[in-house]
């Protein structure tokens, strides 16, 4: 009897012990050396460049902010999340929209860069996408960038990029020493996307460090290669001539990778219990304006 007594004071001072860590328990800041609001900036002027103007949308999350609670809370380490969003809008471009998770709101320090471009349905074109995320509990730093083809056998993306291929590669040869491979994770919790993925897919894993100049020479080279892919992208997405006979086929493939998404993708479905009523202005608005079955 008195052995079940110790065991019982044991087992309550651990549990006492584990509530008082994760009450007080903060994930810790990680710098992105000034790459996420670099990235931001280069961005914004290049859309710009091709007189993209802002969407509506912007307009709403200007001063838009999430309250979380747990595990939430504690997974960003911040009561509250302010959504700096900006959406915009041109001739070839349907959405091109850049999401960050700022924590606490209009503090300047981010956890992530998410940019998405969905061009118009007359062009045939890959979406193009990035989630450039810090290190999170349990979780190292990831970067994944892809130009997303939603119709293989209409869009072709040696056709897309033409000259500018070059740049592709030389993108994914600057990344290629941080390319995921398989026994570190590649592509195990998105192979519901490989109908989609392309070959130029970079997927790269931000290395277990504490040498501040190694994580630097990751961020900057990682944000280079963003420049240099996303930059041809745009480029050749301009250079297109529209098929309006192309739309509906290409707005019904666009909206099977969006059904995909919503169902199966990890941060997709944490994102439902985090916006709550509010996600499905902040991702269908705000990155694919399409229309899907949202009753799961």
């Amino acid at each position: 009897m008195k052995t079940l007594k110790v065991f019982v004071t044991i087992c309550s001072i651990l549990v006492f012990l584990v509530i008082v860590v994760i009450a007080f328990y903060q994930p810790p800041r990680e710098s992105d050396f000034g790459v996420y609001t670099n990235l931001r900036n280069f961005t914004v002027g290049l859309l710009k460049q091709y007189q993209a103007r802002e969407r509506a949308i912007t307009e709403d999350f200007k001063d838009f902010s999430l309250k979380l609670a747990f595990p939430y809370s504690k997974l960003f380490g911040s009561s509250t999340v302010g959504i700096p969003l900006a959406s915009y809008e041109n001739d070839h471009i349907t959405a091109a929209t850049i999401s960050q998770f700022e924590i606490p709101p209009r503090s300047g320090y981010c956890r992530d860069f998410t940019f998405n471009v969905r061009p118009h349905f007359e062009y045939r074109a890959p979406v193009f996408h990035i989630d450039f995320m810090k290190p999170s509990p349990g979780v190292p730093g990831l970067c994944s960038m892809d130009f997303f083809n939603v119709d293989p056998e209409r869009i072709n993306l040696e056709s897309f990029f033409g000259d500018e291929l070059s740049a592709i590669q030389k993108a994914m040869s600057l990344v290629e020493k941080y390319q995921r491979t398989v026994e570190q994770g590649r592509g195990k919790i998105t192979a519901y996307l490989d109908p989609w993925k392309s070959p130029y897919r970079m997927e790269l894993q931000e290395p277990k460090t504490k040498d501040e100049e190694q994580k630097r020479h990751y961020y900057e080279t990682v944000g280079e290669a963003y420049k240099l892919a996303l930059t041809a992208y745009i480029k050749s997405l301009h250079r297109l001539a529209p098929d309006p006979s192309y739309a509906q086929r290409h707005e019904g493939k666009t909206r099977e990778l969006v059904q995909a998404l919503y169902i199966k993708d990890f941060a997709v479905n944490m994102g439902k219990k985090i916006f709550k009523d509010s996600f499905k202005k902040y991702w269908i608005d705000g990155f694919w304006t399409v229309e899907i079955d949202m009753k799961n």
